[in-house]
């Protein structure tokens, strides 16, 4: 190996590649530091460094923004502070959920209502808020989407509804605001299943009952 301490331009040339890095390995802490600053719930630390310049918009190796993370520490200050400096709504991590999807999912209205309202994307192919509000089981989120627009026969990819995935958790509630607004109960996922045909399979008695008085067919 040449010696770089005898050849003056190997030299030069390593101080130049040196110096070019400093400024990725300095964005690099930077953003760890915003990171850590975000799951601790650390406000002013989270403050400090946006106003130094970090992207909350950098994903992790999952491709979970910071926007994501604050969601899911159910933080509604660090999400405002996150919105204000420049976070993108739609962005998708690995799994294709938006930051709007986890706050449904977890039952977060203010969060939903405010993401909504700054432009997060609720009617898109797949996966979407509506079904994921409807999984956790949660009815003021189902009626918050829906009075937003939401369309309530929207399906995964493997057209799964919203209904259906009410029934699987049992939340009566759910499928309650769902049937009231008019949701179809027959429509059928890509393996022929139904809303009922679940609500039978796992004996949700009184959820059968509901489908059935809303023109549900086995």
């Amino acid at each position: 190996m040449m010696n770089s301490s005898k050849n003056p331009f190997l030299a030069a040339c390593l101080l130049v590649s040196a110096i070019l890095c400093l400024p990725f390995i300095a964005a690099a802490g930077v953003y760890e530091d915003l990171r850590w600053a975000v799951d601790d719930n650390n406000i002013s630390d989270t403050t400090r460094l946006l106003a130094k310049g970090a992207d909350p918009n950098t994903p992790d190796e999952q491709g979970n923004t910071l926007l994501m993370v604050a969601v899911r520490n159910k933080n509604t200050a660090l999400v405002d502070l996150l919105i204000n400096a420049g976070a993108k709504l739609n962005l998708r991590n690995k799994h294709g959920e938006t930051a709007i999807m986890l706050a449904s999912y977890s039952g977060l209205g203010d969060i939903v209502e405010k993401l909504y309202i700054k432009g997060a994307e609720i009617n898109h192919k797949g996966w979407n808020p509506l079904i994921y509000a409807a999984t956790g089981g949660h009815a003021k989120i189902i009626s918050l989407l829906l009075d937003g627009g939401v369309q309530i026969n929207s399906t995964s990819a493997n057209g799964t509804t919203a209904l259906m995935m009410a029934v699987r958790g049992n939340h009566s509630d759910a499928v309650k605001v769902l049937l009231k607004n008019g949701t179809d109960p027959n429509i059928r996922n890509e393996a022929g299943g139904t809303a009922l045909k679940w609500a039978l399979s796992k004996k949700r008695d009184g959820i059968v009952e509901l489908l059935k008085s809303s023109g549900a067919k086995e």
